[in-house]
């Protein structure tokens, strides 16, 4: 009996294969020519198969990785292994129906298999079934309590945020203990010292990266996870020193090309945008309009091109709430960073491939308040007292502060209606209030940075000028950036103003 259901097993796979063959032939594939396997013309072996899948899998063609892994698995039906590397790309093309079958398929031959049971976790929750995805990736850690993966996918899954607490620490414990193998690569310590700040064990996290300094895979990188670390614990003058080391350590093929920082699609910040309203105008949370999203719609009707993320506001309540961070992680088609906690007073996120930031805003002495967090001297902006307005722009109502006008001004300046690419509001704004210098110094670093990697110069050496502690800095062309900081003075994190 058991010889005939494998035998019964065996031609259902082929014609299984064979079918998935046939649809991705289908699907109109055309690989290049110079690199495609050309299957129908010469025969190939199972391991070329496979390498010719796993390369196109590297390569980003997830589709044409999925028919090679089709035809090794028409050599070896039963390989689970196979098995795992269809389902995984079926899954990247965009197919999580077809990749949760595959996986079933293979946890049929091998029960329990951890890999095969977060592929199918991972496809249940493309398919949107939460609860089915969560009920794999618990099979996963009940079985294996190293796999960091699976605590990761627990915490950005589940509604209990007790369960989310636990995962995010027992995925960073994991990692660590991956980082003390023998075969720990500089991705391993990465991963570690990234999760030590998700947990928001800073401290750890301090030491784990200066242990372990050489072991990242360059020193601006372990220079950026401390400097992430200590303004996370807010310590901001270690925190700039150690950003600025970072940006010292750019090399001058990390620079990007001239034009490659013209990634703002405003159309489609305009519908993330609108997506993340209406998604907390459904929870009751009325959202508005704020910071650089307000000035491109007060400007123009619409988010200014030259920008770099969304910005919308919510009021707080005194009870600390609304629970943003609740109203997020419900939401099927959202994913908020695992650093993030309730309770928190700014809330970034990607949607869309669009960067949102939520700011929440809180009534003090006849002013609105608001920042990054409770750390004394972190970035904070105060405004004179606003409500939030219903306003008219083109297709559509989006709620505004009252008084917008004058917002603006406390927010850019009595000139905001001009253009200005290299102004940062967390940097420069005048509505900063008792902002530590080197918190705001920490951000001129960090934002010129990125505007480097994205090859914007002019932005970068813009970015640069406006710290308030003093940055001699040049542009770096064919030769490493030449930096050094001259502390303007040594600020009181309590009492600094901007």
């Amino acid at each position: 009996m058991d010889d005939r259901n494998s035998r019964q097993r065996h031609r259902r796979l082929r014609t299984r294969s064979r079918r998935n063959v046939r649809r991705l032939k289908a699907s109109n594939i055309q690989p290049d020519e110079q690199d495609a396997p050309e299957h129908e013309a010469a025969p190939r072996t199972w391991r070329e198969l496979m390498e010719d899948g796993k390369a196109l899998m590297d390569a980003g063609r997830a589709e044409e990785a999925a028919l090679s892994f089709c035809y090794a698995h028409d050599l070896r039906p039963d390989h689970v292994v196979t098995i795992q590397h269809l389902g995984a790309a079926l899954l990247r093309a965009g197919d999580p129906k077809r990749a949760l079958g595959w996986f079933d398929e293979g946890l049929w031959a091998a029960p329990g298999n951890p890999i095969l049971l977060h592929g199918k976790g991972l496809a249940y929750h493309a398919l949107r079934a939460r609860g089915r995805a969560l009920e794999a990736f618990r099979s996963v850690v009940a079985r294996d309590a190293d796999a960091s993966a699976s605590w990761q996918s627990i915490a950005d899954l589940t509604p209990d945020e007790c369960e989310r607490l636990h995962a995010i620490g027992a995925a960073a414990d994991a990692l660590l203990r991956a980082c003390t193998r023998p075969t720990a690569g500089a991705e391993d310590f990465f991963r570690g010292a990234t999760a030590l700040i998700e947990a928001r064990r800073f401290d750890e996290a301090v030491w784990f990266v200066e242990k372990h300094f050489h072991c990242f895979a360059a020193p601006r990188i372990a220079h950026d996870k401390l400097a992430s670390a200590h303004y996370r614990r807010g310590a901001f003058a270690d925190a700039f020193f150690h950003k600025l080391r970072a940006l010292q350590c750019l090399a001058p093929e990390d620079v990007g090309s001239a034009g490659a920082a013209g990634q703002f699609d405003p159309g489609a910040a305009r519908a993330a945008l609108a997506d993340i309203y209406d998604i907390l105008g459904a929870a009751g949370v009325p959202a508005f309009l704020a910071a650089g999203t307000l000035l491109g719609f007060m400007r123009s009707g619409g988010p200014l091109a030259h920008d770099r993320d969304i910005d919308l506001g919510v009021m707080r309540d005194d009870e600390g709430g609304p629970d943003i961070a609740k109203i997020l992680r419900e939401h099927p088609a959202l994913m908020l960073p695992r650093a993030a906690r309730p309770g928190d007073r700014y809330f970034g996120l990607t949607h869309k491939h669009v960067g949102i930031d939520i700011f929440l805003y809180a009534n003090d002495d006849d002013a609105g308040v608001c920042g990054f967090s409770d750390h004394p001297g972190d970035i904070e902006w105060r405004f004179s007292a606003f409500d939030a307005i219903a306003q008219r722009f083109s297709d559509r109502t989006f709620r505004i502060p009252s008084g917008a006008e004058r917002y603006l001004a406390e927010t850019y300046g009595a000139d905001w209606r001009r253009a200005d690419k290299g102004f940062a509001s967390a940097i420069s704004s005048p509505a900063l209030s008792g902002v530590d210098d080197y918190a705001r110094a920490f951000y001129s670093v960090a934002r010129a940075e990125r505007s480097l990697l994205l090859g914007d110069r002019e932005k970068a050496a813009a970015l640069i000028a406006q710290s308030p502690i003093k940055i001699e800095f040049n542009i770096p062309l064919s030769a490493p950036p030449a930096i050094a900081a001259t502390p303007a003075k040594a600020t009181n994190s309590n009492d600094a103003e901007a």
